[in-house]
């Protein structure tokens, strides 16, 4: 009876201290992975850089105040469907909320987010894409490789989050998926 109790608490405690997804996957050949940790925006936020454009400084103090970015991407169903499940978990165990679902051109894109002090801050921003490759197959006017992992992109963003600076975040990292955190800005 003992070592029943102890092997189920074994059980239970390492489903309690399961990896996310992100770092269950980082190392996988199948996924495509930008993790910037919280000691590089640390880092970051220890220069002193400075600009007469506000919107750019806008922009710096923005980044200079992030903990966490990170984002994966796969062509592999049995990962994205992980993906899909820790998105779903999230909104359902967490603070995380569910505040944006955009369906185009079967492209699916979610959005969840831990609302800031201000209005147009967050404090997390999470982004699930499904769909992506065969939209990117039919463009011409993209001009990537036709075989990409870009079929599901999971995004996660902590920190203070100046919703209105998000869509240049994205831009100056190339972040696939990030035209739709456009979207969020309106």
């Amino acid at each position: 009876m003992k070592n029943a109790l102890l092997i189920l608490f074994l059980i239970v405690s390492a489903a309690c201290s399961a990896q996310n997804v992100f770092e269950q996957y980082g190392g996988n050949a199948m996924v495509t992975n930008l993790n910037v940790s919280p000691q590089m925006f640390q880092l970051l936020s220890k220069f002193k850089i400075s600009t007469d454009d506000p919107g750019s400084q806008a922009f710096i103090e923005m980044i200079q105040n992030l903990k966490r970015f990170r984002v994966m991407s796969t062509k592999e169903t049995t990962i994205a469907t992980a993906m899909e499940n820790w998105f779903q978990e999230e909104l359902n165990e967490s603070s995380l909320e569910s505040v944006l679902n955009i369906t185009e051109k079967g492209v699916n894109v979610r959005f969840g987010a831990v609302y800031g002090v201000e209005e147009s801050t967050v404090n997390r921003l999470v982004m699930y894409v499904k769909g992506l490759q065969e939209y990117i197959d039919e463009r011409e006017d993209i001009q990537l490789q036709k075989d990409t992992s870009l079929d599901f992109i999971l995004l996660e963003i902590k920190g203070e989050i100046d919703l209105n600076q998000v869509g240049a975040l994205t831009k100056l990292i190339d972040i696939p998926g990030g035209e739709y955190l456009n979207a969020l800005e309106n």
